[in-house]
C-alpha cells in the first residue's frame, strides 16, 4: 500500500496566504508523498472561489465540494472543502482530518497553518524523524517568515504554577541546536504532525476550543496513550503568524485574540487541573497587567469571564 501524508490547511479570509502555502508545498521534494486538504472557514464563498480559480489556472487536479454534499474522490492532488459555518480552529481542521482518515492510503496527517511556507525537504524530514519516534506528536522548527534567521518557536512550555504557556526558542538564531533548548510540553499548532494511529487512539481536536489551547488539550489526552511531544529540528516552516486573526505571539494581540485566548485557557485549566486558588490568583495578575497597559475594556471583559465560572 502506498503511504501518503494528508496536509490539512485551514483558510479563514486568507486565500492569498493559503495559495502561497500551497505553492511552497508543490515546490517541495516529496510530490508523490502527500495530498493537500484545504478547509475554507470564511463567511462568504469569495475565498473559496479564489482557491478554485488558482487550482484551475495551475491545472492542478482538484476535488471541490461543500461540507455535507456528496462527492467522488478520484485521488486528486488538492481537496477544497467549503465549511458552511465557522466553528473555530479545531472544528475546521477536524473536517480536513475526517476526510483524510477515510482515505485508505493515509498514514499521517500534517496540520499546517495557512500563513506558513515550508522548506523543500520539510516533510521528508518529519517522516524520517517520526519513523524513529513513532509515539511522538511532532512539531517543526518555526522561523519568522519575515526574519528567516530567527526562531519563532520550536514548541511550547506550560507553566503549571501560573497556568501560562510560553514559546520555546523564540528570538534565538535559526541555527540554535536542539541540545541547547529545553524539552517541549507541546508542539505549536501552526505545524503539528501525527500518525493516523494517533488520531484513532486519541481522537480529533477538541471542538470546545474555538481558538488556542487545542494543541495542549490534544497532548494532555495523548499522554494517556503513551504519546509524547517532540519536534524535528530539520523540518523548517516559515510562519507569518496571526495573519487571519490579528495576533502574534510576540506583538500585541487583537481584542478578539485576547478574548479567545482567555476563554480557551480557562477551559483548558478547568478540564485538566480544576479552577483552584492558583488559577484565580494567576488570572487576576493577567487582568491587572491589561489594566496596567490601559486596556480597560478588555480587563473588564476578562474579569466578568473569570467571575462567571465561580459557583
Amino acid at each position: 500500500m502506498k503511504e501518503e501524508v494528508y496536509i490539512v490547511l485551514l483558510n479563514y479570509n486568507g486565500a492569498l496566504d493559503t495559495i502561497e502555502c500551497i505553492q511552497s508545498l508543490l515546490q517541495s521534494n516529496e510530490q508523490t508523498l502527500f495530498k493537500i486538504v484545504v478547509v475554507d472557514n470564511s463567511e462568504s464563498f469569495a475565498n473559496f472561489k479564489l482557491l478554485q480559480q488558482f487550482t484551475f489556472k495551475q491545472n492542478i487536479p482538484t476535488l471541490t465540494f461543500v461540507n455535507g454534499d456528496g462527492y467522488t474522490y478520484n485521488n486528486e492532488k488538492i481537496i477544497l472543502i467549503k465549511s458552511l459555518q465557522n466553528k473555530g480552529f479545531a472544528a475546521g481542521n477536524n473536517l480536513g482530518i475526517q476526510f483524510s482518515l477515510l482515505q485508505p492510503n493515509c498514514t499521517h496527517i500534517w496540520l499546517l497553518n495557512n500563513d506558513t511556507t515550508v522548506s523543500k525537504n520539510s516533510l521528508n524530514e518529519l517522516l524520517a524523524y517520526h519513523k524513529k519516534q513513532p509515539n511522538a506528536i511532532l512539531g517543526s522548527k518555526l522561523l519568522y517568515y519575515h526574519k528567516p534567521n530567527v526562531i519563532q518557536a520550536v514548541g511550547g512550555k506550560f507553566n503549571t504554577r501560573f497556568y501560562i504557556s510560553e514559546h520555546i526558542g523564540e528570538g534565538l538564531p535559526s541555527d540554535t541546536s536542539k541540545e541547547k533548548l529545553p524539552i517541549i510540553d507541546y508542539p505549536v499548532g501552526a505545524a503539528m504532525f501525527v500518525s493516523k494511529q494517533f488520531i484513532e487512539k486519541v481522537g480529533l481536536l477538541n471542538e470546545n476550543y474555538f481558538l488556542y489551547y487545542e494543541e495542549l488539550d490534544w497532548v494532555k489526552k495523548a499522554q494517556h496513550f503513551g504519546f509524547v511531544a517532540d519536534w524535528c529540528p530539520t523540518s523548517i516552516v516559515y510562519h507569518k503568524e496571526g495573519a487571519s486573526i490579528g495576533s502574534s505571539y510576540k506583538n500585541e494581540k487583537s481584542y478578539f485574540s485576547e478574548i479567545e485566548l482567555f476563554k480557551s485557557r480557562q477551559k483548558f485549566i478547568k478540564d485538566h487541573f480544576g479552577l483552584n486558588v492558583r488559577f484565580y490568583f494567576s488570572t487576576l495578575l493577567l487582568i491587572l497587567n491589561r489594566l496596567r497597559k490601559g486596556k480597560f475594556k478588555l480587563a473588564n471583559a476578562l474579569l466578568k469571564m473569570m467571575l462567571n465560572d465561580i459557583k
